[in-house]
């Protein structure tokens, strides 16, 4: 006999989409070391990619371009990394609506929840920028 389901995200559900990020993240990642061999980066390996690749288009890039790009990335990178390291806090009640949420405390000590659906946005939001850097 299987237990019956509720009509709203579950723990499982919430788990999915904040794996779903870290996913998308990772597909980011790799494009980004893509450009970096490609375009004969020479900054030191132990170097976080996000960083390096910030730095490889300040050269490649014109100014404004540039700026649009690592404002958009530091506003996602924000997001992921409160998903990556600060999560607090879980929940899901298949049977109440809008209870599926995350509770994450910044490097600041402030918290943000974030929604079930505000988790699957910042999945899409990676994955769109992911495309507009790729060439």
């Amino acid at each position: 006999m299987q237990p019956e389901v509720g009509p709203h995200p579950t723990l499982r559900d919430l788990a999915s989409e904040i794996g779903t990020v870290q996913v998308y993240w990772s597909y980011l990642e790799a494009e980004m070391r893509r450009q970096l061999l490609e375009g004969d980066d020479r900054q030191p390996d132990r170097t976080p990619v996000v960083y390096r690749w910030r730095t490889f288009i300040r050269r490649a890039l014109d100014p404004a371009t540039c700026e649009e790009l690592t404002e958009r990335l530091d506003g996602i990178a924000r997001w992921r990394n409160l998903l990556a390291h600060g999560i607090r806090s879980t929940s899901a009640n298949p049977w109440q609506e809008a209870s599926a949420f995350v509770e994450c405390a910044g490097f600041d000590g402030v918290i943000h929840r974030l929604s079930i659906g505000e988790i699957r946005s910042l999945a899409e939001e990676i994955d769109r920028f992911r495309r507009v850097i790729r060439r």
